[in-house]
This record gives structure tokens, sequence and C-alpha cells, in this order.
């Protein structure tokens, strides 16, 4: 039984209220961050932080305290990192009128720094991002392409960008859109962790340090008749020919990886010593994508994403053949029908007025 150290005050009240202001504000993270005289709260909202209060360290400990025992954490080791999930009833309201309590299930992080425990706690992902593939606001030719995509016999498509792209958003909306329209699959994905149920799909939750790896479960749940396989993410060699041998031979493969472009994605399969032929034969495409904050009058508010979409073509199966470089292959890429850069399409919502020239700056840099 976890047990509030009797010097702390009685965090519950402050709790409850940060993380229910958290859920209206619609934040995807809550960082309680220490340092020399203190404690901040802060949101992250559309993908940047704001500061929300500061306290005091003994308010601030009490904070984190609170928390580690709402997710039965270990409150008398304050020297390891831990993780842990909680679950706690939240009024979800837009402040007008009063609303119903809602069941969420939070996840809590914590780590050991110089002035103290810092925290995140992570919200839950049906508050902040749609759920169908027609709400994600993705231009239509890459709609169309992902909608192919699911009717596809096999291959692998990868979803690729920074962290906090919208690359799981899409993922999980691709196996719904296929749980919806391509019925009697098995579908199958490997996360670590799951960070929303989706009926329909058999999530299995990775412990990458522990006995179920990535490999592990991949080689098991390849043994199971699978016909859609979703990879949170591809890190290393294994994982990656295993992906691709499950692709070709009779498995759709959806993953996602951390990679810049389609033509940096390419190029780190190589890297990681995948065939070239494997590569230009298994890949269906490779979608990358950022995310903008939506302008809203004088703000911002919501995000809209910006994408670009490489199928495997002719001119580009050569080019990886051939080995190219990341260079080579953009300019395989760039000659494809219909093709449009982030930067094209990112012009094109400053066009219709969704978003403006400073934010496509501050996401993609200079061009």
């Amino acid at each position: 039984m976890q047990i509030q150290p009797s010097h702390l005050p009685d965090a519950r009240p402050l709790v409850d209220h940060f993380l229910a202001e958290a859920a209206r504000r619609r934040s995807s993270d809550i960082h309680v961050e220490p340092a020399a005289d203190g404690y901040e709260i802060k949101f992250r909202i559309d993908g940047l932080l704001e500061a929300h209060k500061t306290f005091d360290k003994e308010a601030g400990e009490a904070v984190v305290n609170r928390l580690m025992i709402m997710a039965r954490l270990l409150t008398y080791r304050q020297d390891v990192p831990q993780e842990g999930r909680i679950t706690t009833a939240i009024p979800i309201t837009d402040g007008t009128s009063p609303a119903p309590h809602v069941r969420l299930e939070l996840r809590l992080s914590v780590v050991p720094t110089r002035h103290g425990l810092r925290a995140v706690v992570r919200l839950p992902a049906e508050l902040v991002q749609p759920r169908r593939l027609a709400d994600l606001s993705l231009p239509p030719p890459i709609m169309a392409a992902l909608e192919r995509f699911a009717r596809q016999d096999s291959g692998l498509l990868a979803v690729t960008g920074p962290a906090g792209s919208g690359k799981t958003t899409t993922v999980y909306a691709l196996l719904e859109y296929m749980v919806e329209h391509c019925r009697g699959l098995s579908i199958v994905s490997l996360e670590d962790p799951v960070e929303r149920d989706i009926a329909g799909v058999t999530q299995i939750e990775i412990t990458p340090f522990g006995a179920l790896s990535y490999q592990k479960a991949l080689r098991s749940m390849l043994r199971q008749d699978p016909q859609v396989l979703a990879l949170g993410e591809i890190r290393d060699a294994e994982t990656a020919s295993l992906a691709m041998q499950a692709a070709l031979t009779g498995h759709r493969l959806v993953c996602t990886m951390h990679a810049g472009s389609p033509a940096t994605a390419i190029r780190r399969w190589c890297e990681m010593g995948m065939e070239r032929h494997q590569i230009s034969s298994a890949v269906y495409g490779v979608l990358t994508q950022r995310l903008l904050r939506r302008r809203r009058g004088d703000d911002y508010r919501g995000r809209v994403p910006v994408a670009q979409f490489t199928a495997m073509s002719e001119p580009l199966r050569q080019a990886i053949l051939a080995d190219a470089d990341a260079a080579a292959l953009e300019t395989a890429m760039a000659r494809q029908a219909g093709f449009e850069s982030l930067r094209a399409c990112a012009a094109k919502l400053v066009e219709q007025g969704v978003t403006d020239s400073a934010e496509v700056l501050r996401v993609l840099g200079e061009g």
C-alpha cells in the first residue's frame, strides 16, 4: 500500500484539477518538471509545450508523489526511472456546463534528475487525435494510396517522420479502416506501448528490454495466420529483415520509422544490410508526414498534416538496385506522376488559409 509521506501536503485536489484542465485543453502530455527553486507544470498542446503553473519544491514533490501512488509505482525509489499506468475518472468539459466524468487510462513516466523527480503524463490519444482515416485531412491522392494498400494482398507500407508527426495516428486510422472495409482479415499489431484499443485488431504490447521483443513476437505471430501486421517501429536490422520477408510472403505490413523522407527511409534499410532486391520487391510505398498548426484568426488551434507519398515504381526500383544515394532516390521519386513534395503540400495549405508561412518555416525549416 502506498502512503503519502507525512512531510508532503495532500496533492489530490491539485492533481485532479490539472488532469481535468489538461483534458479540457486537449493536451497530449503533461510535464511536471523540477528546477533548483521549485516545480513547473507544462501542457503539450498542438505539439508545443505551454507553461501552466509553478509550485514550490514541496508542492511539486507532492504532485509527483501523488501521480506515482495513482500509478502504483514505488514512491520510496527516487533513484531509478519508473513507468506505470493511471486509470482515473476526469470531467471532460468546455467550461460552459457540467460534464460527466470520463474514465481514462493515462501513462506515467518518472525519471530522477539533479533537482528531483521529473514526471510526464501521456493522455489518451483519442482525446486529441482523429480515429477515422477520412478525418485525418490527408491530401486526396494520399488517401487513395492508403485505401489501395488496405486492399493489397501483400507489401510493406512505411509511415515516416520525426517524433510527434502523427505517424501512430495514421497507422491506427488505417487499421480501423481495414477492420471496417476489409472484412474477414486477421490483423495483429506489435506496439511499444499500446496507445489505443482497436476493436478487431489483436494488439500485443512489446517489452524491448524484456522477454517479449519485436523479433520474438513477430516470429511467433507469423506462425499464427495473420494477414495484416503492424509494427510500432522498425529500429534494427533483424526486425527489418523479418518485416521484409513477411511482406514478400503474402502479408500486408505497415510500420513506422524515424526518417525525414522516403529516400532516407530507403537508405536506412540499405544501411541495415537489407538486400536491394528485397527492398524493391517488398515495399509498397513510403509515407512521410508532419503536423502544422491550423490558423484560427489571430491564434492557432488544432493541427493538420502535410504529407508526401512515394509508391514503388520501376524507375525507383532501378535506383534502389543501383544502390543510389538519397539525392538520386529523391530525383527518381520526383519524376513519378502526381508527385507532390512536403513543401508543395504545405504551400497549398498556406494558399487556402489553413496555416501560415511562419508555421511552415517552424516545422519544415528553410527550403
